[in-house]
């Protein structure tokens, strides 16, 4: 039996694996940003599961730390002329270098808190069924 909050976490990592997929596909941030949303969709599809989950969050949560790491080095670089081959630095790039690393930390945020609520809930069934097989065990006394 899947209880509701199973299928509700499900549809919500989809969701928002779906959109991680679709900013790397179609989205206007340049490199490495792309990179990070596949990382973190791969992540999402982990973090599904229970028996991955925690690498799942585990990448989640460090794909979200890279990315806030990253958001301003663009900004950084592109003032120096030194540094200026690391990164585009042309028209709106690190504009939407940043924007995109901050777009995925927080969908990788949502993600796991996503996956919390489903590892919360596995927990609780878990827990439920011991304590069915306790009172049947009782009950044949």
């Amino acid at each position: 039996m899947v209880s509701r909050t199973s299928t509700e976490t499900t549809v919500g990592q989809v969701v928002v694996g779906s959109l991680m997929l679709g900013c790397a596909a179609a989205g206007p941030f340049p490199s490495p940003v792309p990179l990070l949303f596949v990382i973190a969709a791969v992540g999402t599809a982990n973090a599904a599961f229970d028996l991955m989950r925690t690498f799942g969050s585990a990448l989640l949560g460090g794909v979200a730390a890279s990315s806030i790491g990253l958001a301003a080095v663009p900004f950084a670089t592109c003032s120096n002329e030194r540094f200026t081959e690391v990164f585009s630095c042309t028209g709106d790039a690190p504009t939407w270098h940043m924007t995109g690393a901050v777009l995925v930390a927080g969908l990788s945020g949502a993600s796991l808190v996503l996956a919390r609520i489903a590892g919360s809930a596995s927990t609780e069934r878990r827990l439920a069924r011991i304590q069915q097989d306790l009172d049947a065990l009782r009950g044949r006394r």
